[in-house]
């Protein structure tokens, strides 16, 4: 499956699909669902700031992924700033598998567009512990690992398109990033047309933030080399059960 030959956009953004693929119609997240987590105060409207599209995959394939019980995502985040933040996912952390300590991971490709991951560590206190930004461009793999809640924002002048491998029944948890208004650092324009990072100042401690390359992180299964997350999962499933 791939991006521009069986998936393509539409003029507002939307994604349309070749025969075949099964898909679902897309949640959307309007800026009203995003105010609790912009670092300026907005007027809450319904404009469109992301549409996710939860469980996409050919038709052929639709057992394979029951029975592992994965899914296949595509999210199209649209660009621009809401003030002066650029638009960004509205962030949730992972429950903790069952009888586990650990947190469910997740798994994201980039498709096409620019992104930065921010993934972020909390203490039990919801205070932050660690943070880092994760720059990614087309072809990159970002895996969020157990423990990290993550904001996703477009950084650049298209809209971003990312696909991810997610556990299929756990729930996400928004609260979180709700309580703090939003992550540790906000991604702001600046005056001269730069992205920069801004402390979010609901947060009681400072943590340095951690820049980091996409291809300078490891990757927690070597079939996604040189293959996308789906022809990877399709060919070797057995290679992505750290995701359950």
């Amino acid at each position: 499956m791939q991006y521009g030959k069986h998936i393509n956009m539409a003029p507002d953004g939307m994604l349309t699909f070749a025969s075949g693929i099964i898909y679902p119609e897309p949640d959307v997240r309007y800026l009203k669902d995003a105010i609790p987590v912009l670092q300026a105060a907005i007027t809450p409207s319904d404009r469109p700031l992301y549409y996710m599209y939860r469980g996409v995959c050919w038709e052929k394939d639709q057992d394979l992924f029951l029975q592992h019980d994965i899914r296949y995502d595509l999210t199209v985040i649209l660009p621009g700033t809401l003030g002066r933040e650029y638009i960004k996912t509205v962030g949730h952390f992972h429950p903790l598998k069952p009888h586990s300590s650990e947190s469910y991971p997740e798994y994201y490709e980039v498709l096409d567009g620019e992104a930065f991951y921010l993934l972020q560590k909390n203490n039990r206190s919801g205070e932050v512990e660690e943070i880092m930004a994760v720059e990614a461009k087309k072809g990159d793999k970002v895996f969020i690992p157990p423990g990290y809640g993550h904001v996703t924002i477009n950084t650049g002048d298209r809209p971003l398109v990312m696909a991810n491998l997610i556990e299929r029944n756990f729930s996400s948890l928004y609260e979180p990033f709700r309580e703090k208004h939003g992550a540790a650092y906000y991604y702001l324009k600046s005056e001269k047309g730069k992205g920069d990072f801004c402390k979010n100042p609901h947060y009681q401690n400072s943590v340095a933030l951690k820049l980091v390359a996409a291809p300078a992180l490891p990757q927690p299964t070597t079939v996604v080399k040189n293959k996308g997350l789906y022809e990877a999962f399709v060919s070797e499933p057995e290679a992505f059960k750290f995701l359950k």
